[in-house]
This record gives C-alpha cells, sequence and structure tokens, in this order.
C-alpha cells in the first residue's frame, strides 16, 4: 500500500540560505556529500563547440538549485536508464508541476514553487514522488524459492531553501524531509532468519547553513557551513531487531586568497562526526580535512598544486595524505592536455552508499576508503565544427575500496540484502567520449568506459556496482521548436556478485518524446527497455522488463 508523506518547513527571517556552487550542485541535492577538495578545472576541456551561439535571456538574479529535482537513488530499482529521475529543464517561470504514469504503477511527480524571488531574498520549495508496485519474474530458478514477487518502492522528498544577499555577503539556510518505503523483493529462502518483515521504512532530513563572501574585489574569497544529516532505518538486519539510526554532523570552509590577477593561494578544510544510535556495534568517528594548494592561470594553463591532509578519530589509521595536482594544458587552439594525481580518505555513510542501492545491511556500517593515489590523463580534439572526442586513461590505488557482496547463512542461503566490503584493490582505467552538435537541430554522445579492479593479492575483483565495461550512447532530434526526440542506449558488462557469479550484461535502450503546446504546457513519453532484455540489479533482484512512462508538465 502506498504511503505519501509531506513536510511542512517554516524559515524565519534569520535563517537565510546560500547557493551552492556549481561544483557541489548535484551531491548537495541528493545526498550530502563526503568531503572532496574541489579544484576549478578549466571548463574548456568538457566544452562541446557550438556550431551558432544560441540566444538566451537571462534573468536578473540567479536562482539556487531548489528548482532541479533530485535524481532517483539506486535508479535502476525503479525504472531503468532512460529517464526517470532527470533533472528538470531550466524553469524561468514562477512555479512547476509535472507528473508521468506507467505500467508496473511506476509514477514519477515534481513541484516546485518559488516564494521570495527578489534581489536580495530567494525562497523556494520543492518536492519530488517516485513509487512503483509491479511484479518482476526471477530471472534464476532455484529449489524452495519463489518465482516472481512484487517490487514496492515509495519515496517522497521536500526541500526549503533560502537566501539572503547582502552588500558583501550570502547568508542562508536549507532543509529536507526524505522518506523512502519498500519491501526486500530479491531472492530469499523462506526459513532465512534475515530481515523481520518485508517492509522497510528509512526516515531522513538534513539542516544546512551557510556564509559566503560575494564580492569579488576581496582580499580574502570565505565560504563556511554547518549541517546536521539523520538517516534512521525503522527495521534492522535481524528478526526483532530495531532499526538503526545514523547522524552526521559536518563543517567545512574555503579561503582563497588572490595574489594577483592571474594566481591564488587557497585552503579547503572540513570537519566530520559520524555517529550510530540503537547499533552497539558501531561506534562514533570523526575526521578533520585540510587542503591547501596554490593556483595559476593564463590563457593557455592552468594549474593548480596542493596536497591533502586527513586526520581520523577512532577510526584506524590517524593520518593520511594525498596529492592534489591538477594540471591543464591547450596545447593549440583545438587540443587540450589534462592530468590530475589527486586521492583522500572518503567517509563511506549510510547516505553515501545508498546512492548504488537501498538493499544494503540496515545493521552493517561500511567500511571507509583510502585513495593514496588517482592519476588520470587525458586528450581532447575540438578540430571539426561542432565535433569532439576525448581519450582518458588513469591508474587509481585504494585501501578499502567497496564492492558489494550478498549476504549468505552459514549455508550458503540468500537474506535478500547486500553488504559493501572494503577490499585494498587497484585499477587500470579508460576511457572514449564523442560529442556533436548542429546547431540546436542535432545533438548526439557516446561514451565508453572500461576499469580493471585487481586486488593486492592478485585476483580480479568485480562486482555489479563496479562493472568492467559500461558506457552509452544518446541522440537527440528538436525538429519543431515544440517537439523534442530522444533515442538512447546504455549498457554494463563483466558484473559478478561475490561467490554468486557472473550477471547478465545490461543492454538498455529507450526513446522519449515531448511536445509543448504553450510554453506552459506540455505532455512527453518514454518507454524503457525497449528490447524488453532480462537481467538482474543485483543478483536475484530483476529489473521490470519493457515500460513506459507518459506524463504532463506545467509551469506557472
Amino acid at each position: 500500500m502506498k504511503r505519501f508523506s509531506f513536510l511542512t518547513i517554516l524559515i524565519v527571517p534569520f535563517v537565510l540560505s546560500a547557493q551552492e556552487s556549481a561544483d557541489s550542485l548535484r551531491r548537495e541535492v541528493t545526498i550530502e556529500k563526503d568531503f572532496t577538495p574541489i579544484v576549478r578545472d578549466a571548463s574548456k576541456i568538457n566544452t562541446l563547440p557550438e556550431v551558432e551561439a544560441p540566444t538566451v535571456t537571462r534573468q536578473s538574479i540567479q536562482y539556487s538549485d531548489w528548482t532541479v529535482p533530485a535524481p532517483l537513488e539506486a535508479r535502476a530499482v525503479l525504472l531503468p536508464p532512460g529517464g526517470f529521475g532527470d533533472p528538470a529543464r531550466e524553469n524561468l517561470k514562477r512555479g512547476y508541476f509535472d507528473f508521468g504514469l506507467g505500467n508496473y504503477w511506476n509514477m514519477a511527480g515534481n513541484a516546485g514553487y518559488r516564494i521570495l524571488q527578489s534581489e536580495k531574498d530567494q525562497l523556494g520549495v520543492w518536492w519530488q514522488h517516485r513509487s512503483t508496485c509491479g511484479t518482476v519474474d526471477y530471472n534464476q530458478q532455484l529449489p524452495g524459492y519463489e518465482t516472481s514477487r512484487t517490487m514496492r518502492q515509495l519515496e517522497e522528498r521536500v526541500v526549503a531553501d533560502y537566501r539572503h544577499t547582502f552588500e558583501k555577503l550570502d547568508l542562508g539556510i536549507r532543509g529536507g524531509y526524505r522518506y523512502n518505503s519498500f519491501n526486500y523483493y530479491g531472492l530469499r529462502f523462506p526459513g532465512v532468519q534475515g530481515i523481520a518483515s518485508p517492509g522497510q521504512e528509512i526516515n531522513r532530513f538534513f539542516l544546512k547553513s551557510q556564509i559566503a563572501s560575494n564580492n569579488p574585489e576581496a582580499q580574502l574569497h570565505y565560504r563556511a557551513s554547518l549541517a546536521y544529516h539523520r538517516y534512521g532505518y525503522r527495521r534492522g538486519y535481524l528478526q526483532g531487531d530495531k532499526g538503526a539510526a545514523e547522524n552526521w554532523v559536518e563543517a567545512d570552509f574555503a579561503l582563497t586568497a588572490p595574489i594577483d590577477k592571474s594566481s591564488d593561494i587557497t585552503v579547503d578544510g572540513a570537519f566530520d562526526y559520524i555517529g550510530y544510535s540503537q547499533l552497539p556495534s558501531a561506534s562514533g568517528y570523526g575526521m578533520l580535512s585540510l587542503n591547501p594548494r596554490y593556483s595559476w592561470r593564463n590563457d593557455r594553463v592552468s594549474l593548480s598544486a596542493g596536497v591533502r591532509a586527513d586526520i581520523s578519530f577512532n577510526d584506524g589509521t590517524i593520518f593520511r595524505f594525498a596529492p592534489d595536482v591538477r594540471f591543464d594544458w591547450t596545447i593549440v587552439p583545438n587540443l587540450q592536455f589534462y592530468t590530475w594525481l589527486t586521492g583522500g580518505k572518503q567517509l563511506n555513510t549510510w547516505h553515501r552508499v545508498s546512492a548504488y542501492t537501498l538493499y544494503f545491511n540496515p545493521s552493517a556500517v561500511a567500511d571507509n576508503s583510502y585513495i593514496p593515489l588517482d592519476v588520470r590523463l587525458g586528450l581532447r580534439v575540438n578540430a571539426l565544427r561542432g565535433f569532439s572526442i576525448g581519450l582518458s586513461g588513469g591508474y587509481e590505488i585504494g585501501k578499502r575500496v567497496l564492492f558489494l557482496i550478498p549476504e549468505q547463512t552459514d549455508d550458503a542461503q540468500l537474506t535478500g540484502v547486500s553488504r559493501f566490503w572494503g577490499i585494498d584493490a587497484y585499477a587500470f582505467k579508460a576511457g572514449l567520449d564523442l560529442a556533436y552538435r548542429y546547431g540546436s537541430l542535432w545533438e548526439a554522445s557516446a561514451r565508453v568506459d572500461y576499469c580493471r579492479w585487481t586486488t593486492t593479492g592478485g585476483g580480479q575483483v568485480v562486482s555489479y556496482n563496479r562493472p568492467q565495461w559500461q558506457g552509452e550512447m544518446k541522440v537527440r532530434y528538436n525538429p519543431l521548436q515544440k517537439l523534442s526526440l530522444e533515442a538512447g542506449y546504455q549498457f554494463a558488462a563483466v558484473r559478478k556478485y561475490g561467490a554468486l557469479g557472473t550477471l547478465s550484461d545490461m543492454h538498455l535502450v529507450h526513446v522519449k518524446a515531448s511536445y509543448a503546446f504553450t510554453p506552459c504546457f506540455s505532455l512527453y513519453g518514454l518507454t524503457d527497455n525497449v528490447l524488453n532484455r532480462k537481467y538482474d540489479i543485483a543478483y536475484g533482484m530483476p529489473a521490470q522488463g519493457i515500460n513506459f512512462l507518459f506524463g504532463v508538465d506545467f509551469k506557472f
């Protein structure tokens, strides 16, 4: 039975919200990202040359990212790639609402409204709904197991964001609530003493305040924030166990002192504390991170050199160090070269690992990872008009890199959940991407990535959350100003799930179309897994077959 939850957020005038930087946009909306030093890489590396410069009418103020609904976590659990959870296009109206309905009882809805939108005060709220309740057939035929199950999942989110702009600084606050309800529909032997009930609930909320300077002529630029996140389960892993909760407090800052027009010195820092309630097997821990660096740039070269230092409290090795060096060189106008040497410790909170799957052990804490070195280098060529090609390669060394392993009993019976295990491993990586754009009429892109993980003992390691090959292709065609068409393909190959062996490769094709009857009203349609491929999201957790979603979109 579907449940809907709504949250009313009251914001007083002294509680304010700062706009997040573009570098932290994506994780800020979905899962509060663990601290990662950010360097302003030259945007030209990833910029596709335009055939014709479009005319864009900009508003006098820049809105915060509240208008972009968060992409769905564990996206393939509901609908495979192809649009479920896609970010909304920029909305220049004051409010928006869209809703789609499809087979498997798939539903997707978004709504938002800018309550305040003056030069100094900006207040907005948005809501997002995702749900499914369809029967899927298992791809395995095992004695003692059912042949199909109903996959249920419900998600509701609501977020509010307020910002006040003073003459030389921004102050603000943002907060939100998120509710997940789902069943453990994966293969599970009837007699297994595992999850107490087929139903699970997760309640999360966060509150974050921030202050940041906005004076470009200042001798010192600064940003500081303080946030609290809570992630709580209703049920634990074993029958009769109550669910645990994760409490995460994070504080971070960034100071930048310009030396001259082409160089500056920056110090990023963060402190994180993670504690668990109703989970006796886990104790609280903290980490202090510092990232000083020097940056220099001109018309052809951009260089940033620094180091990251992580100091841990009650979490293994106290001091961890990693380089933070990034170099970008425009060799000739249409040929760019770049290289990164980065690393650092990564806190694998429940907030973070839930991006891979919601079906992990709700009573187990994931290992935190440490990357001593992650080397990447690449070339990008823009020699032909509208065409871009990029080549990249890399090598990564990891300590306690997370791989998803199935939970099994002593007699090898499946429990229906997974667990993240940290494994010491290293990886060779390579990538190729192509893109083409012909004005606003055609746009096409393709990408393929290879990543081979090997344990320090010499064994190969792959899991469904780290496939060896993955990639996608996408073509968009706009024959009319009001009509937009899209077709795409996504694949993931060489996927394993622990001792249970190799999973079927994922080959997913989707088509989309939308038509705007007026600037404020449009219809859209999506058909996904067009080839009706049978595959598992994880072992014993089948994905939906061919599915569709039709909906309406209003802007007001």
